[in-house]
């Protein structure tokens, strides 16, 4: 039974990947508007980054923890089909958060390089975004699930 969840576990956040990847819009920003005023733009895109970079950081750290329950350094914890498939599936989901969030600052850092300020809201820099936002809490959700899992069958042992 375990087998089965973990495939279809891993098979949605498959679809999803794909999905996200595939159809992303398309990435022409169009001509810039040199004389356009920088510095509202520039406050945006700060505020915004640090929310990425705050999101890189956690989910780089947390894959770090799931790899180290996958590796068995937390003696305590035994790993059913279930939880490795779940801790699986988060770790997939913040690796492509951080994917999309270095994807992301990528376009920031084109935007940068042409002055091309205005041009923050063009739908594939807001498509990378919103992705490894979602994809961050699709992992933080999958964590939440494996802690109330192990909970449950603590207390059942108990």
């Amino acid at each position: 039974m375990g087998g089965k969840w973990a495939g279809l576990g891993i098979a949605l956040v498959g679809i999803a990947s794909a999905r996200a990847y595939f159809w992303m819009p398309e990435t022409h920003i169009g001509v810039c508007d040199t004389a356009a005023l920088s510095e509202p733009y520039q406050k945006t895109v700060e505020f915004l980054d640090s929310i990425s970079q705050l999101g890189l950081t956690l989910a780089t750290a947390l894959i770090g923890l799931g790899a180290g329950l996958l590796l068995g350094l937390q003696g305590t914890l035994r790993p059913t089909p279930w939880i490795v498939a779940v801790l699986a599936g988060s770790m997939i989901s913040l690796a492509q958060a951080i994917l999309y969030g270095v994807w992301w600052k990528a376009g920031i850092a084109n935007l940068w390089f042409n002055s091309c300020w205005e041009k923050i809201d063009v739908p594939f820099l807001q498509y990378r975004y919103g992705w490894s936002f979602n994809f961050f809490m699709i992992g933080i959700g999958l964590l939440a699930v494996l802690v109330a899992s192990v909970a449950v069958q603590r207390v059942r042992e108990a």
